[in-house]
């Protein structure tokens, strides 16, 4: 009996990509004489939920019993966790299917596969764990100061600027700083204080803060305007 094959393909750029998964697929099930019945090709990153229509298609293909094996090239094209891959796994052998992973010598129709894709699942894991962990820690050196992001620009979205740290950057501007200096001092980027900073210069005469409506007097003194 011919045994029915599927090909499911990701990743995260397309085009040659995918097709040289797919070309290494094609000659592991033409080696093992399967016939290959479906393929399944779909862009998409293996991180965060995205959907993954392809995928769906295929685990469709598994529940109506129309194919014998899903044939991938790592295992983490087909799963994004242990947890998906652990229920991915279970599905396919509660319907007769069996999932073989080319690269990684793993087949879930062997005791020895059964075992050896629990464990690289896991590994997977563990590593991911690992880089996020990195990352955390990193950003967490950069946001106390001891260490710098390689643009040198703040970590994360863009502090609002305020009206009390526009009228901090006149003051500077005026002691012939340099944006730069400003933005450093400040701790936001310098094309956006230097926006505000022109921005505050084409205010009304006599307005000094557009926020409270201060003014200043013939004196230079601030009063609050009416």
């Amino acid at each position: 009996m011919t045994v029915r094959a599927a090909l499911y393909i990701r990743g995260s750029t397309g085009g040659q990509e995918l097709d040289t998964q797919e070309l290494g697929l094609r000659s592991f099930a033409e080696a093992h004489g399967w016939s290959i019945v479906g393929t399944y090709r779909e862009t998409v990153s293996g991180t965060g939920r995205k959907p993954r229509p392809e995928f769906d298609k295929l685990r469709e293909a598994v529940r109506a019993h129309s194919v014998d094996v899903v044939l991938v090239t790592k295992l983490d094209r087909i799963a994004r966790s242990v947890r998906d891959a652990l229920e991915f796994f279970a599905e396919a052998e509660a319907n007769g299917v069996r999932v073989v992973v080319a690269t990684q010598d793993i087949d879930t129709g062997t005791p020895v596969g059964h075992l050896t894709r629990t464990i690289l699942a896991a590994m997977a894991e563990f590593e991911a764990e690992l880089i996020r962990d990195r990352t955390r820690a990193a950003m967490a050196t950069i946001k106390a100061g001891t260490k710098q992001t390689r643009s040198g620009k703040p970590p994360g979205r863009p502090r609002k600027v305020t009206p009390e740290a526009v009228e901090r950057a006149v003051a500077l501007w005026r002691m012939k700083r340099s944006w730069a200096d400003i933005a450093q001092a400040i701790n936001l980027r310098a094309e956006a204080i230097r926006r505000a900073v022109w921005a505050s210069k084409r205010r009304p005469v006599g307005v000094v803060n557009a926020r409270t409506g201060e003014r200043a007097d013939s004196s230079g003194r601030d009063r609050a305007g009416a």
